[in-house]
């Protein structure tokens, strides 16, 4: 389809461009939305707090990453994958993280690394897609799946100040955790390829119009405007993202990457209150034991440097970072050389200003739900504290209700 606007009726001149505005308006609001989170807030402060999330998505094996290895139960249930407590990174309490987890083992004993063990919710979901949604929205029930604990907070945070936090997250779409109901995030998988490509389509579409009409129309106009002011905004997030220069030594990883471009945009001064990022591959049905140490050996490398850099950058003190999955795996070992959907898991907590250490309690290897874990901590909590102890943003209003707060939080 061609757009000879002359060659055109005056009143079909004027049908196009009333149907260009109604198309166009749709992504003015998203686009408005987001230029005005980055523009409206300028430059982060130096106390300005960050809570950088990880998802290990598709059920880590909790029990072969904090290893109760004293538990004989253990040891019958896991057969062949139950690992030697010689070879554990023993952290006390008879527990010991995986031999992958060299780094995470000096970073617990230096009271930079938390694990909270049993994190689970009643009435488990054992699907995948499922629980990662409850885990998002924080909603158990599963009532209400559309708008996630984050997304909520930065809707708290949009209206109780004149100028809206902003959260990003480091991947093509957006999850569940970060979608308020007003509040959108920003995405992206690589900043060097993030560009608003909405702007070039009402760019193209002035171009083809007469200059009279477009100066005449005040949508397109601002539209215009705000497409120009979308274009630097993610001129800006590349250009932060690309021109950082890391201290410390990232391995060679797609988590390493993420969380470099993380360190970046902290250290470029973006008002950036979450950033949302994964690591994925944990579904392991069978032959376990060498993708696990696949698995955490990538997470314990990039973590490690993440924390190191943040450190040697001087921003350690402003950023915690937390990582969980949607369920754990069961207690025995499947046919196939691996483990199944289970429910509870540790989740971990890692920064400068964490206090180290197990928190909560783990799960009873004996008292099990259908062969699973029992959940000894709502992983509610974990958010709660979160919200109310590191971004004090108000977790009741949150999450609909007060959860215990843990102490994780030096």
């Amino acid at each position: 389809m061609t757009f000879g606007i002359n060659s055109r009726s005056e009143q079909s001149r004027r049908t196009f461009l009333g149907r260009s505005a109604a198309i166009a308006g749709g992504w003015a609001l998203h686009s408005m939305q987001t230029q005005n989170s980055l523009f409206g807030l300028g430059n982060a402060g130096a106390d300005d707090r960050v809570l950088v999330v990880l998802q290990l998505s598709g059920g880590n094996d909790g029990l072969n990453t904090v290893v109760p290895y004293e538990d004989a139960e253990y040891r019958r249930a896991r057969g062949r994958l139950a690992l030697a407590a010689k070879d554990l990174h023993q952290i006390g309490q008879a527990r010991g993280l995986h031999p992958s987890l060299k780094g995470a083992a000096q970073l617990f004993k230096d009271h930079k690394l938390a694990i909270i063990e049993g994190c689970g919710y009643p009435n488990p979901n054992r699907s995948h897609f499922k629980s990662m949604d409850i885990w998002h929205a924080a909603d158990p029930t599963g009532r209400d799946l559309r708008y996630g604990w984050l997304g909520r907070a930065m809707d708290l945070v949009s209206r109780e100040k004149t100028e809206p936090s902003l959260a990003i997250n480091i991947s093509a779409s957006s999850p569940v955790a970060l979608n308020g109901v007003n509040y959108k995030p920003i995405a992206f998988k690589d900043p060097n390829a993030y560009r608003y490509t909405a702007a070039k389509d009402v760019t193209e579409t002035f171009e083809r119009m007469s200059g009279e009409d477009a100066a005449d129309n005040p949508l397109l106009a601002r539209l215009r405007r705000t497409a120009d002011d979308a274009v630097q905004t993610s001129r800006e997030i590349r250009s932060k993202a690309m021109s950082y220069r890391p201290i410390a030594r990232y391995p060679r990883s797609s988590l390493a990457n993420s969380l470099r471009t993380v360190a970046g945009l902290i250290k470029g001064g973006l008002p950036t209150r979450v950033y949302y990022t994964y690591h994925g591959g944990f579904d392991t049905h069978a032959n376990q034991a060498g993708r696990h140490v696949n698995l955490l050996n990538q997470l314990d490398g990039a973590i490690v440097a993440f924390q190191k850099d943040l450190e040697q950058q001087g921003l350690a003190d402003r950023v915690v970072l937390m990582a969980f999955s949607e369920f754990g795996r069961r207690v025995r070992i499947n046919g196939s050389g691996g483990t199944d959907h289970g429910v509870a898991g540790p989740m971990f907590v890692m920064g400068s200003r964490v206090k180290g250490g197990l928190h909560g309690e783990h799960p009873s290897l004996t008292d099990l739900n259908r062969g699973d874990l029992k959940h000894t901590t709502d992983f509610r909590s974990v958010y709660a504290t979160l919200l109310d102890r590191w971004l004090t943003i108000d977790s009741k209003r949150v999450l609909g209700s007060d959860f215990q707060k843990l102490g994780f939080l030096a």
